[in-house]
């Protein structure tokens, strides 16, 4: 900034508020500038008119900056060493001041100007080199007195200002025992004071999700970027930060808050972050929280051995919608790709070498064909709903009796898992100590056995009902699907796709023709019937009927 016209007479007027005392009257910048407006007019000393967009107003000079904060000492090219001085303004009005463009300036009272040592010796060069600097609350002889006095007001203004640091950390320090988070809760949270900091319900379900869906194996970050964008989760209201130029100016707005979508990167900072299972970071220390977890402890760490995994994507958000695009197998292993042609969808195979498939392009209607003859086998026949009905009460007791068996056997090993996570959990430090874990494999068997509960819970859940309940539902499941093939042949084609998914895990075609098929549990039973017709006698619908009731695994 340059200024050339010289104004040996005149004065600015410093003042500055400090951030860290807010609540302290002499901060206030109102309050300093009418004092030293009176201390000006009843000293006969003349103000400068000087407005400068960034650095005064009619030669009043406002910054706010904190009161301990200091610079790194440098050395430059020459061996001189250089000190940065922090507040913007006050380095402009020092070169002003070095080059005699004005007498000298006014403030409150030392502590105002110099923040530490350092700018205590800046100020104290000033008064050296002849500048007129007035303080309305104290005045300096030029006499050793006088620069006792100004050393003691500088040593007083140093301490005043670790005290404030120091007050400020231990207020932080405290707050971090307690278990408050002191910075910015991230997405998912709200920020309502450092011991409230609950669940953002519109956002917290597609944060959960976020974690949900990594852990299944199938997500790269950038397609969870892709997907967050597409279901409207965005990061929180954010406001870009000023420039230096911006900061100086006192009239300058802020900018307004903006919300931004996510990238791969604060994917990637959504997943690391320990919050998320009720813990606090500060730098290196992880603490407990008292803010309420949005996801499992288990779920995080299986993400977390992921993410250290580097873990490949093999879902795609961005791709073109085609029926049966991923469900299509050969017999080789290949999948069948889909693609468009005049109009018509197509499934190619690009074959392995020694693959003996003739036929590695299928049209989307053949697929359909053979789909529809599969569903319309699900259902039993008239004469198959007799047999089992004849056969109800032998069936129905060996069922129960495995039943209960099976409940007894996943109670015992529940049991026994429980049993072991609390000695893990009771013995954590001594195991760690003696080497029998270390700290990954440790949590990995914790992952490992609540993974299993959950398995268990799952097979406790699918023999929660009676051998007759299940018996019914399956009759009935009979009847409601007898017109699945010809509901499906006149569906939409995503009615199809979802149709297909839920009863086939894969199909294998060779030639163009089905060859293998995998469905879903529930589905393999009723379809293997089939199966069992071409090897035994007695009719088909008679094979059919004792291979169901030999496997009661569909009851």
């Amino acid at each position: 900034m340059t200024h050339k016209t010289n104004h040996g007479d005149k004065y600015f007027i410093y003042v500055r508020k400090s951030t860290d005392d807010l609540d302290n009257q002499k901060n206030s910048i109102e309050y300093q500038t009418r004092e030293c407006l009176s201390y000006s007019k009843s000293n006969n000393l003349p103000i400068s008119s000087l407005t400068v967009k960034g650095f005064s107003s009619n030669g009043i000079i406002q910054e706010k900056h904190t009161a301990y904060k200091t610079s790194d000492i440098k050395i430059n090219n020459h061996g001189s060493i250089v000190y940065d001085i922090d507040r913007p303004k006050f380095a402009i009005l020092v070169d002003f001041l070095l080059k005699k463009k004005y007498k000298g300036f006014i403030c409150l009272c030392w502590d105002r100007v110099s923040r530490n040592d350092k700018d205590g010796m800046i100020v104290k060069d000033l008064i050296n080199s002849g500048i007129d600097v007035r303080f309305v609350q104290a005045s300096y002889d030029n006499t050793s007195s006088g620069a006792l006095h100004m050393d003691i007001d500088g040593m007083f203004a140093s301490h005043y200002s670790r005290v404030i640091s120091e007050k400020v950390r231990a207020a932080y320090q405290k707050l971090r025992e307690e278990g408050k988070c002191t910075y910015t809760a991230p997405l998912g949270y709200l920020d309502k004071g450092s011991d409230n900091k609950p669940i953002d319900p519109s956002r917290a379900p597609l944060v959960k999700q976020i974690f949900e869906l990594y852990a299944t194996g199938g997500w790269s970050l950038s397609q969870l970027a892709k997907w967050a964008n597409k279901n409207g989760l965005t990061t929180k209201p954010w406001r870009q930060r000023r420039t230096k130029v911006e900061v100086t100016d006192d009239k300058m707005n802020y900018h307004p808050k903006v919300r931004r979508p996510l990238s791969e990167k604060s994917i990637g900072h959504i997943l690391k972050n320990p919050f998320y299972i009720g813990k606090l970071k500060y730098q290196e220390d992880i603490v407990d929280g008292i803010h309420e977890p949005l996801v499992s402890t288990s779920l995080f760490n299986q993400v977390q051995m992921l993410l250290k995994a580097k873990n490949v994507s093999v879902y795609y958000v961005d791709k073109k919608f085609f029926t049966y695009r991923g469900l299509l197998k050969c017999t080789c292993g290949r999948v069948y790709t889909p693609y468009k042609k005049k109009g018509f969808n197509y499934y190619r195979s690009n074959c392995k070498s020694d693959c003996l498939n003739t036929n590695k392009n299928i049209k989307e209607s053949d697929i359909d064909i053979e789909i529809e003859n599969l569903l319309s086998k699900i259902c039993f026949s008239d004469r198959e709903l007799e047999e089992i009905k004849s056969r109800t009460k032998i069936g129905l007791e060996a069922v129960t009796q495995k039943r209960n068996f099976e409940l007894e056997s996943l109670h015992n090993r529940k049991r026994k898992i429980f049993e072991d996570l609390d000695y893990l959990r009771d013995n954590k430090i001594s195991l760690l100590r003696s080497g029998v874990y270390t700290g990954e494999s440790y949590v990995s068997e914790i992952v490992q056995m609540e993974n299993e509960l959950k398995e268990i819970a799952e097979k406790e859940k699918a023999h929660s009902e009676s051998a007759v309940e299940m018996l019914n539902y399956i009759i009935t499941f009979s009847e409601l699907v007898k017109n699945a093939m010809l509901y499906y042949k006149y569906s939409l084609d995503t009615e199809k796709r979802n149709t297909a998914l839920s009863v086939f895990y894969e199909l294998v075609f060779v030639d163009g023709n089905l060859a293998e098929y995998k469905t879903k549990e529930g589905y393999e039973a009723l379809l293997k019937r089939y199966d069992f017709s071409k090897v035994e006698s007695g009719g088909p619908d008679e094979a059919r009927t004792r291979n169901f009731c030999r496997d009661r695994a569909v009851l």
